[in-house]
């Protein structure tokens, strides 16, 4: 049965329809007098402009990749589509057809920021327009406004869409999963019927390109079986059937194929990771302040919000939400806000996924949380506690607010054009380092390229900003230059070493290799190169150094000469 939302006026409450069939949140939506469709309708465009402006600048500003992406970007730097079977090196993990997605095009494209990005990019940009026809088919006047400026807006969802991991895929599946959702319940029986095909169908490519989209696809299956029990026949009881059983043939295809070696390798690491994340079930007297602090901190952090209650206002607007809902008996429109939370609870009490914690983890919600905010919210600002208008000023002034928000992130992106100092940092080195010491010299990393097999098994965490901005600014690296196995008469061999202080190294190999490398060659000059490595509260953690050996070809004898730069004198204090 198609369902025409209705519209209601702040100063008196609709009442409840009698008809059958699903009612949407526009049935509970605010039509200032001040708001008329044409208004609404520019300063929708006007929320959509700023949210893409805001992804395009902050992916045009070319950020420099930050260890968190580096982690997952390397193993895009010598595996196959097999290979990404496998478990991932750095402790990573990530959905199949996301890597293998990255890996086509960095084989495409090359290898560098922009091309890592482009795929997430692609997901934020197409997310936010697809919001923005999902709330439109439920919500009306100022709470469709106010939802979509909540999604444009949010920092998270602005900074997630330009980071090279699968964050920014768990949003554009979420609301592409909730989209053929609400076209299946807003529609005739018949087409209806048609769109719930269409949701079996995405159902395992979802699957395979988000962790977290299982939570949701559950959700969705809750609220359409619970819609069924009321108004299905036995034909949609097939179809539901067939999209349940899609969800967990996808879940099983892909489990099998990669996921179940990534848990294998990093269940444990995860879950220590994680363990102030989970709930705390070992001490149950703890639980109602961990869900009270968890639901008013970074889960809800939408437009904005953060740890330790930060986010208090969100969870009211989205509290008052359910209120609406629960009043009208929109059971199955609760359903499906809660169910995919619900199911999340339950993984994180299985110790199998975080619920909430870090904003990344939860991202597959925002959708939902900037629905229900958006009708929270214009409640709030239209209504005083006795039903009685409140004029135009507080909803102009929210709407200006979320206005506000991408302009002042696009600003603050040209200011600090970077997620650390360190990352910077090690990005601008790398930019002159590779180019100047490759110019007259043939430069080698000795960890990949040259040397015993020791080097390369050495692979650690630490490295991977190293081998990403090698990789990335190398000119050798990008022309695909085929390596020299020693100096020429007229240009040097210059291999590099890396090292970190909190790492252990093998400097018996190293000496072994140096003394065999010195048998054919000359030793002609040594640098060193040291950096400080801090952690993301800008606590020191020790120091990385490169060290630069050049070697020269001939029977010359040239006196070794130590170069080092100005952090030399730090190195030799923290070796």
């Amino acid at each position: 049965m198609h369902w025409t939302p209705m519209h209601w006026t702040p100063i008196r409450q609709e009442q409840q329809d009698s008809r059958d069939g699903p009612e949407l949140l526009a049935s509970a939506a605010a039509w200032p007098r001040w708001l008329n469709s044409t208004w609404s309708n520019r300063l929708l465009w006007t929320f959509v402009l700023l949210g893409l402006s805001a992804r395009l600048v902050r992916y045009l500003l070319r950020f420099p990749l930050w260890p968190d992406e580096a982690y997952l970007a390397t193993n895009f730097l010598d595996r196959d589509y097999l290979g990404l079977l496998a478990g991932l090196d750095n402790h990573q993990v990530a959905p199949l057809l996301f890597l293998w997605t990255q890996l086509t095009v960095v084989k495409l494209l090359g290898f560098s920021e922009y091309t890592l990005r482009l795929f997430p990019l692609v997901c934020g940009i197409g997310s936010l327009l697809l919001f923005a026809d999902l709330a439109r088919r439920l919500l009306k006047g100022l709470p469709l406004l106010l939802a979509v400026g909540c999604f444009a807006g949010a920092y998270a969802l602005i900074r997630y869409s330009c980071d090279a991991k699968p964050y920014s895929s768990d949003v554009l599946v979420a609301v592409a999963l909730l989209w053929l959702t609400v076209r299946y319940f807003t529609s005739s029986s018949q087409s209806g019927r048609r769109w719930l095909w269409l949701l079996a169908i995405a159902a395992p490519i979802a699957v395979g390109l988000s962790y977290p989209s299982v939570f949701v696809a559950g959700g969705i299956g809750a609220a359409v079986g619970l819609r069924l029990l009321r108004y299905g026949d036995r034909r949609d009881w097939t179809v539901w059937v067939v999209y349940c059983l899609a969800v967990l043939s996808g879940f099983g295809l892909f489990y099998a194929l990669s996921t179940a070696n990534q848990v294998t390798a990093e269940l444990e690491n995860m879950r220590q990771y994680w363990r102030h994340i989970f709930p705390p079930l070992d001490k149950p007297w703890k639980l109602l302040g961990w869900l009270a602090v968890t639901h008013t901190s970074e889960l809800l952090a939408y437009p904005l919000g953060g740890a330790r209650g930060a986010s208090i206002l969100t969870a009211l607007c989205c509290l008052i939400a359910l209120i609406v809902l629960a009043r009208r008996r929109q059971y199955w429109l609760m359903a499906l806000c809660l169910a995919p939370a619900g199911l999340n609870f339950i993984a994180a009490c299985m110790q199998r996924y975080p619920y909430a914690g870090e904003i990344r983890f939860s991202l597959y919600l925002a959708p939902i949380i900037c629905l229900m905010f958006g009708l929270g919210a214009a409640i709030v600002a239209s209504m005083d506690e006795r039903g009685r208008s409140r004029g135009p000023a507080p909803a102009l002034a929210l709407i200006v607010l979320l206005a506000l928000i991408p302009v002042a992130s696009v600003a603050r992106d040209f200011i600090r054009p970077y997620k650390t100092l360190d990352a910077l940092r090690e990005r601008d080195f790398a930019r002159w380092f590779w180019f100047t010491k490759g110019y007259d010299a043939e430069l080698i990393c000795m960890e990949t390229d040259f040397g015993p097999e020791f080097f390369a098994a050495r692979r650690s965490p630490g490295m991977a900003l190293y081998l990403c901005n090698r990789q990335i600014y190398s000119p050798r690296r990008a022309s695909g230059e085929a390596l020299r196995e020693g100096p020429r008469a007229d240009r040097p061999l210059r291999c590099v070493r890396w090292r970190s202080s909190p790492l252990p190294y093998p400097e018996e190999d190293f000496r072994q290799w140096l003394q065999q490398m010195q048998s054919r060659w000359q030793l002609a000059a040594q640098e060193v190169h040291a950096f400080p490595v801090h952690h993301k509260d800008r606590q020191l953690l020790g120091y990385q150094w490169l060290e630069v050996y050049e070697f020269r070809a001939g029977d010359d004898r040239f006196q070794l000469s130590a170069r080092s730069n100005a952090d030399d004198s730090h190195a030799a204090q923290h070796r």
